[in-house]
């Protein structure tokens, strides 16, 4: 009987974090990114509405225009990204998720999206908080690990956020 080990020399039982337990965050955050187009659209018609003007008309007229609504159109793609981050996240990749959230918020700071660039921190944040994967391990991990394929879809967004950017800078909107 001296053998035997007591039960509380047991190691004890690591559980895993609950990954559904943000779901409403990202599912929220996805919805507002899918309809920042629609919104942007939305002040764009009653711009055109209030001087008489057609709305390609005032598209092709003003490139300032132009570049906002092509910055708009980084939502949907961004919201789409998101799909991707949430479902390898739910299968324990915390350094992709991170990764990718990271890139997404540095692509949201290029564009000057205030309210998004902060709903990107938020939601770094929870995965921080599932995970304990803060961006600098997350891509110190993901670099050892199909590094390129794993953010070629954040690179694309990043693309199209450095040419608004560019573009809005030449027009000296920034």
């Amino acid at each position: 009987m001296a053998n035997k080990k007591k039960r509380s020399d047991k190691a004890p039982v690591q559980t895993l974090p609950n990954y559904h337990a943000r779901d409403k965050w990202f599912t929220a955050a996805k919805i507002f990114l899918t309809l920042s187009p629609l919104i942007s659209l939305g002040y764009l018609q009653t711009a055109a509405a209030g001087s008489n003007v057609q709305l390609a008309e005032m598209l092709t007229a003003n490139p300032e225009i132009t570049v906002s609504f092509l910055a708009s159109m980084t939502g949907p793609f961004v919201a789409y990204l998101m799909k991707f981050v949430q479902s390898h996240l739910y299968d324990g990749d915390a350094a992709y998720a991170m990764t990718n959230l990271t890139l997404m918020m540095i692509g949201e700071a290029m564009l000057y999206n205030t309210v998004y660039f902060i709903m990107m921190i938020i939601l770094m944040y929870f995965v921080f908080d599932m995970t304990r994967m803060n961006p600098i391990t997350a891509i110190r991990q993901k670099w050892k690990d199909h590094f390129w394929r794993d953010i070629s879809g954040s690179i694309a967004l990043l693309l199209i956020c450095a040419f608004c950017m560019f573009v809005s800078m030449r027009l000296g909107m920034r």
